[in-house]
């Protein structure tokens, strides 16, 4: 079975936020983006904890094709992936783990 994935308000901001800006460069890179956002989201979902453990329980996979990493805890108990930010690897990583 595999796990419901809940996206934070700031992973779906930061979703929103670079699909307006790769899309404002390039018509239809910012929806390419996404599907990229949603294919890796497919392998979190099929395999939840085959990514490593980076700080506390958060868990990271980079997009093949963009410069962003998907900081997200997976919670066994609960078959639930909390998706916390979609990361832009140029940022400070300092970052990568707040949830505000």
């Amino acid at each position: 079975m595999e796990p419901k994935i809940i996206f934070g308000d700031n992973a779906n901001k930061e979703i929103r936020k670079s699909f307006l800006w790769y899309e404002n460069r390039s018509a239809g890179l910012g929806w390419l983006f996404v599907e990229f956002v949603d294919k890796t989201i497919k392998l979190i979902s099929i395999n939840p904890e085959g990514y490593p453990k980076k700080r506390n329980s958060y868990r990271e996979i980079y997009l093949s094709k963009f410069p962003f990493v998907i900081v997200y805890e997976f919670v066994n108990e609960e078959k639930v992936v909390y998706v916390l930010h979609i990361f832009h690897t140029k940022r400070n990583p300092k970052s990568k783990y707040r949830k505000k």
